[in-house]
């Protein structure tokens, strides 16, 4: 009897991340996002002596943004 050859294996594949951890870290990810805006725009306003928050104002707009990219590129990343 002959040996038979080995048949190459596929690589195994890694279990696929569950949706809910997927989007619940999402969520924690945009919670961090506007909570460092928040605290370093009320810093930024006490160090400059502002009456009206225009740094807390303009750092959580720019935070908006940036955890809505955020967002957009990890939904449209094929995994």
């Amino acid at each position: 009897m002959e040996p038979t050859p080995k048949q190459p294996t596929e690589p195994e594949k890694k279990p696929a991340v569950k949706p809910y951890l997927k989007y619940s870290g999402l969520a924690f990810q945009m919670i961090a996002i506007m909570t460092v805006a928040a605290i370093g725009g009320r810093k930024l306003d006490a160090y400059f002596g502002n009456k009206t928050s225009w740094w807390t104002l303009g750092l959580l707009m720019v935070a908006v943004f940036a955890s809505m990219y955020s967002v957009i590129v990890t939904l449209t990343r094929k995994n």
